[in-house]
C-alpha cells in the first residue's frame, strides 16, 4: 500500500467516524459494507454457530454506534469493531459454558452469500498475511494468541490451562500483539 492510499484510508477512516460521532446513519451503513462481513467471521470462527454470530455482530454495531464518542481516528474503526465483536462472542461463550444449550439449526453448509469477489479474495490475502505473521511467532507468544482470540478463552483462563502465572499470559499476548502489528505493518 502506498502512503496515498494509507493517507487516504486514514482520511476515508476520519469521515467515517466523524459521521458516526454526528450520528449519521450514512457512516454506519458504509462501516457495515467496509467491516460486516469481517466482524460476521470472527464472530463465526470464535462461536461456531451462525445464529449467535449474527447477533453479536448486531450487537457489536449497536455498541459502535453507542459508543461513537470513544473512537480514537488514530486506531481506526476497524480495531475498535473488531475489539467489540471480540469480546462480544466471548461473553456468550461464557455464557454458553454456564447453561448448555442446543443449536437449533441443523449442521448443514453456510450458504453462499452472494458476497464480491474481489472482497472474498481481500479476505483471503489478509488472513493469509495473519497466518504468516502467526507462524513467525514464538510457540508461546502463538498458543497465547490462539487461546485467547481464536478459542474465546479469558487470560485467567489460559493462565489456568498452561498452569503459568497470569502476568506471564498478559506479557505473552502484548509481545505478541506488538510482533503481530510490526509485522502486518510491513506486509500491507
Amino acid at each position: 500500500m502506498t502512503s496515498a492510499e494509507r493517507t487516504a484510508d486514514e482520511e476515508n477512516e476520519r469521515r467515517l467516524i466523524d459521521g458516526l460521532r454526528n450520528d449519521d446513519r450514512e457512516a454506519l451503513s458504509a462501516i457495515y459494507a467496509l467491516y460486516g462481513g469481517l466482524a460476521y467471521g470472527l464472530a463465526v470462527r470464535t462461536l461456531g454457530v451462525t445464529s449467535e454470530a449474527e447477533d453479536v455482530v448486531q450487537e457489536s454495531f449497536v455498541a459502535l454506534w453507542r459508543q461513537a464518542s470513544r473512537l480514537d481516528p488514530a486506531r481506526g474503526v476497524r480495531s475498535y469493531l473488531l475489539t467489540i465483536v471480540h469480546n462480544k462472542s466471548v461473553d456468550r461463550l461464557r455464557r454458553r459454558g454456564r447453561r448448555p444449550e442446543v443449536p437449533l439449526e441443523p449442521e448443514a453448509p453456510i450458504p453462499a452469500t452472494g458476497d464480491d469477489p474481489v472482497e472474498l479474495a481481500e479476505r483471503k490475502s489478509e488472513r493469509d498475511m495473519l497466518r504468516a505473521a502467526m507462524e513467525k511467532l514464538p510457540p508461546d507468544q502463538k498458543r497465547a494468541v490462539e487461546m485467547t482470540y481464536f478459542n474465546g478463552m479469558t487470560i485467567n483462563e489460559v493462565a489456568t490451562r498452561l498452569q503459568i502465572p497470569l502476568g506471564t499470559v498478559k506479557s505473552r499476548l502484548r509481545l505478541a500483539l506488538g510482533h503481530l502489528r510490526r509485522h502486518l505493518g510491513e506486509l500491507a
